[in-house]
């Protein structure tokens, strides 16, 4: 299986306070990662019931806390942090 991995980001600002689990314990220098598997969207092979959302693999690589997240949640979910990628310099 072909795994799609992101750059490291790191929380540089809590902007808002949310429930979401994971996400709640995330602290200001943090460092996060997504991941997504490459395979058939869907209830299995048989797409025929219809498409699903298809689920991130969210990491703290500090508490190696991990969580899946749907497409249509983590875009919400990320408006609550400013996250800039691990190689810039953090100010």
């Amino acid at each position: 299986m072909i795994m799609l991995k992101s750059d490291v980001y790191v929380v540089k600002q809590i902007l808002k306070k949310t429930t979401a689990k994971m996400f709640t314990d995330l602290k200001i220098g943090n460092k996060i990662m997504f991941s997504i598997p490459i395979t058939i969207a869907g209830p299995g092979h048989n797409t025929r019931g219809g498409i699903y959302a298809s689920y991130i693999t969210v990491t703290n690589l500090d508490t190696k806390d991990t969580r899946q997240i749907s497409f249509n949640q983590i875009g919400h979910i990320l408006n609550y942090f400013k996250l800039i990628p691990q190689c810039e310099k953090f100010t």
